[in-house]
């Protein structure tokens, strides 16, 4: 009788895994933070934005359901390679670097599959609108103090010019946003897609950013764990959305369409 139970105990674990593994393969999990805009959440908890209809437009095509699930930008390369996430899908720079395990610069496309890239962005510094008239150029950002968002392109930009132990990190960069405002660093770098939606309005309207100072151009592109079959699906089906002209319309529908750049190659 005890071998019987055992049997069927694990039979029904087994069916369970089995059950579980169809279910997984039949949602995509996306890493997000918080970015207004992009991936935020309306006043009942549904999940908006243009990346997060853009996932969800995805998902669609692949017959697979979209969950988003809020990660610690710091820690999405270990939330993607554990497998808790499928893909990072939050602005994310591509042509940029982070530090693989060892603490050693690399390529994110090194640590990373990159989907084709579908939008334009850069890096910008903000700071109080009462102190833009004082950096002029990088080297009056040298000896301030800073915040970024941990393992992100403005965090690596932000040590090329003040000294590392000036730069504290947040969980994302609308934390860096709410440390500048509230006086406790002199500048932030982050995406210039959140700053223009930012500074100047509500909370953030005594901010403004540095045009003076102009960084590089950057293009945001989904991450997969490397050897992802996923890559492929989602290229194709971003390739479909950008044919079908829905990519475009969801571009317009959050003021995105002048930085919408659908692209194969992501250096």
């Amino acid at each position: 009788m005890k071998k019987f139970l055992c049997l069927a105990l694990a039979i029904v674990m087994c069916a369970f895994a089995l059950v579980s593994c169809k279910k997984d393969d039949k949602t995509l999990t996306c890493g997000v933070t918080i970015i207004p805009g992009l991936n935020e959440k309306d006043a009942d908890g549904n999940w908006t934005g243009f990346e997060s209809e853009f996932a969800m437009e995805v998902g669609k095509i692949l017959g697979m359901e979209v969950e988003f699930q809020e990660i610690d930008w710091g820690q999405k390369y270990n939330e993607l390679n554990s497998g808790a996430i499928d893909c990072i899908w939050n602005g994310f720079t591509a042509n940029s670097t982070d530090e693989d395990s060892s603490g050693k610069e690399v390529k994110r496309s090194d640590l990373v599959d990159f989907s084709y890239g579908y939008m334009l962005n850069q890096q910008c510094v903000v700071v109080k609108a009462a102190d833009v008239a004082k950096y002029k150029t990088e080297a009056d950002l040298s000896g301030k103090t800073a915040c970024v968002e941990s393992g992100s392109a403005g965090a690596a930009y932000a040590k090329t010019v003040t000294d590392e132990d000036k730069i504290s990190d947040a969980t994302a960069q609308v934390k860096a946003f709410t440390e500048l405002g509230a006086g406790a660093v002199d500048f932030i770098v982050v995406d210039i897609l959140l700053a223009q939606n930012l500074c100047g309005k509500g909370d953030y309207a005594d901010l403004a950013i540095v045009e003076a100072i102009e960084l590089e151009s950057e293009i945001y592109a989904v991450g997969f764990k490397k050897g992802s079959e996923l890559t492929e699906k989602v290229n194709a089906a971003i390739k479909e959305l950008e044919e079908n002209g829905k990519l475009m319309e969801l571009a317009k529908k959050y003021k995105f369409e002048n930085v919408l750049k659908v692209t194969e190659t992501i250096e």
